[in-house]
């Protein structure tokens, strides 16, 4: 009380005693306002303990109707409907053929379509063009082996793509450039074609084991990969393996790497390899008003001055 006593004589008179209603009023206000605060707090902490609940009783629920796949990464409902999937993508490596086995290769498919002209073929991409070919197979182009890889991996990779997983083909090319393509993923359709068995000694035991043989064609939007195994190798084609315009590709090749109507064309930058440019023997002719001079529309040739713009006229 000594502090509300001003004057110090040690009696409180009406000003010092007003002092002293007002602080208590004040500290009374303030007791309200935190009462007021604890009681928010309070109903907060509440409602955020029901919203926890209601969230594991919820998971709880879902759980129990759930299950993980571990083979397709998948969450799945008892009915087998899919909730949710978690996966990456596996990417395998093919190899080069050396030269001998590339020319081998290339005299068997030739072998093989000389004796059947118009009969099925992995090798060659056959297509259907209305009355043109009045309901035959028509003779297309030929996609011949590019690239090989060990029987085994292969039947990985088809052990993948039946669980609908993501996989991807890698390649080389000379001087250190590389192409990634897309094999399969979920909704891919694979055909397997058994071949006649053939027996294989075993060094040192005199009693023989089945090669399996088959040829695989997977087809992902539209482009095929084929696989001819041997029963140790397999090797592969398909349009899924050909080259666009400006993609890299092997020389030694000559164009069975690229798209139909594009060469492999030495790469002026890297003298190794090459790239699936336009063939500037059919190309059409433009005039450069720039250079004032006619070029062709095509890339790498002695002629060719790049792709024509829609704006210029073209001469045959």
């Amino acid at each position: 009380m000594m502090r509300y006593d001003a004057d110090g004589d040690g009696n409180l008179g009406l000003q010092e005693v007003y002092g002293i209603v007002e602080d208590h009023l004040k500290d009374k206000n303030n007791i309200g306002a935190l009462r007021k605060v604890i009681a928010g707090l309070t109903c907060f902490v509440v409602i955020l303990a029901l919203s926890n609940l209601g969230t594991s009783i919820a998971s709880a629920i879902l759980l129990k109707d759930m299950a993980a796949d571990t083979t397709t990464s998948e969450l799945k409902l008892l009915n087998s409907d899919v909730m949710g999937t978690q996966s990456s993508a596996e990417t395998f490596e093919a190899a080069e053929m050396d030269v001998d086995t590339r020319r081998a290769r290339r005299e068997l498919v030739v072998e093989s379509l000389t004796a059947n002209p118009f009969g099925e073929h992995a090798h060659r991409r056959l297509a259907k063009n209305g009355d043109k070919c009045k309901g035959k197979q028509c003779d297309s182009d030929i996609a011949f082996d590019v690239n090989v890889m060990k029987q085994e991996d292969v039947m990985k990779i088809k052990s993948k793509c039946d669980l609908g997983r993501v996989v991807n083909l890698r390649r080389y090319f000379p001087g250190g450039s590389a192409d990634t393509s897309n094999l399969c993923k979920t909704g891919t359709e694979i055909v397997i074609k058994e071949k006649k068995t053939e027996p294989r000694k075993m060094k040192g035991k005199g009693k023989s084991k089945n090669r399996i043989r088959f040829e695989m064609n997977v087809l992902n939007e539209g482009k095929s990969t084929s696989f001819d195994c041997d029963g140790a190798k397999c090797f592969i084609s398909g349009t899924n393996l050909l080259q666009q315009h400006g993609q890299p590709c092997n020389i030694q090749h000559g164009s069975d790497d690229c798209e139909a109507d594009l060469v492999c064309i030495q790469d002026v930058d890297e003298p190794t390899s090459g790239k699936c440019l336009s063939s500037w023997h059919s190309a059409t002719w433009y005039v450069n008003w720039e250079d004032h001079k006619c070029v062709q529309d095509c890339d790498g040739g002695p002629n060719c001055g790049g792709h024509a713009s829609n704006w210029h006229e073209k001469f045959s």
